[in-house]
């Protein structure tokens, strides 16, 4: 038994194929730009804050620094004083 199988192909189904094909590959990446896009911005963002906290680091080391040498130069000079 031989089975047939006939297709009528029109060219304004193949146009709407087309287009539908597409638009699909047209969301996909756009899907995929906003994604990268949403990734990119979160990872900067949490670059960001981690420079800004390393710099608050630094900025307290150096205060804890010039704290302790004008604590040490004043016991320096008492010692001398008294001494």
């Amino acid at each position: 038994m031989n089975t047939k199988i006939r297709f009528n192909i029109n060219s304004q189904a193949v146009a709407k194929t087309a287009s539908l094909i597409s638009n699909g590959v047209l969301l996909t990446a756009n899907a995929y730009l906003i994604g990268s896009g949403f990734t990119s911005s979160f990872r900067e963002q949490r670059n960001q804050t981690r420079n800004q906290n390393l710099q608050l680091t630094a900025e307290i080391a150096s205060a804890i620094a010039s704290l302790t040498k004008v604590v040490t130069d004043t016991l320096n000079k008492h010692h001398n004083e008294t001494g």
